[in-house]
């Protein structure tokens, strides 16, 4: 990849060091995105994984480029959802083949601007996927250095559709149109409009994650014992989405295989984080990553 192929250039600022400018450049994953900072030298790279709203939500681009500006080559990979517009049906969480990261991963690490290091960074279903790729099988390319989980789950979860919570996307079974949104879903039908996926007749027996093309069950719990490099993990103790007892689970099964993750519990912190518990939790990443070995 030669560097003069950008497709964007910008500027971040942060609090958190000295600031690089931030290249946006070319890629071979469709549907996703690439920053690297704007110099000729050699960096740790992120595979940051988004949550199920999905890779055409461009929610985690500043996080993206605030660690760009702080040095580390980030790729926010899309596993799902990816360059749905503006219209148009969601797409579901499902399906989606775990391994796609670890073949990121070795992307990233055959790269001029790779210094070798790279760690997995999701946030909520993208921090169940990076305790998944964790725990797979993989050769020295493709096994990641470490992995950062915000918010994550201990086993596999099952499908996932934001537009299920839509009461635009359920109509009255009685052709009367929309129903109140008291309605019972008994008295609910499902909008075509709103996609394919009826969730009134998805198999949830089965988990949203295929490994190498074979689908694991719903309730799997994820081996993250099988994973020996650093583990950073970080939860809200108010999380009403993701309860934090799973990140208590994960901590108390690497514990007991002799493992040292490092994790923060915020007392005040909810799913997702904002103000001073939001500068405390991307500055626990920053110092985490620097710290790679």
């Amino acid at each position: 990849m030669r560097r003069t192929a950008l497709l964007i250039a910008c500027f971040a600022s942060s609090a958190f060091g000295a600031d690089y400018p931030v290249l946006r450049t070319l890629h071979p994953f469709p549907g996703s995105r690439f920053f690297l900072p704007n110099d000729q030298d050699q960096h740790t790279s992120v595979v940051m994984l988004h949550g199920s709203e999905g890779g055409s939500v461009p929610y985690i681009e500043s996080e993206a480029t605030i660690l760009a500006s702080q040095g580390f080559a980030v790729l926010t990979l899309c596993y799902f959802d990816c360059n749905r517009g503006l219209v148009g049906p969601r797409k579901t969480l499902r399906d989606v083949e775990a391994t796609l990261v670890l073949r990121a991963a070795s992307w990233l690490r055959g790269q001029p601007h790779s210094n070798g290091k790279v760690a997995v960074y999701g946030f909520s279903r993208g921090a169940e996927l990076a305790l998944i790729v964790g725990s797979l099988t993989a050769t020295a390319a493709e096994r990641p250095t470490a992995l950062i989980a915000h918010s994550p789950s201990d086993i596999y979860n099952s499908f996932y559709n934001w537009s299920w919570q839509e009461p635009s996307c359920w109509v009255c079974r009685n052709g009367l149109g929309r129903c109140p949104t008291n309605a019972p879903r008994s008295e609910l039908a499902w909008n075509p409009a709103c996609g394919p996926d009826d969730e009134t007749r998805m198999d949830f027996s089965q988990s949203a994650w295929l490994i190498h093309g074979a689908n694991v069950p719903r309730g799997v719990r994820i081996r993250i014992e099988d994973f020996d490099g650093p583990i950073l993990i970080t939860v809200g103790e108010r999380d009403t989405v993701w309860s934090p007892d799973q990140t208590r689970r994960i901590e108390a099964t690497l514990r007991d295989w002799g493992r040292n993750p490092e994790v923060h519990y915020f007392p005040e912190g909810g799913h997702v984080f904002g103000g001073d518990d939001e500068n405390r939790r991307r500055a626990h990443v920053l110092r985490f990553l620097r710290a790679l070995p």
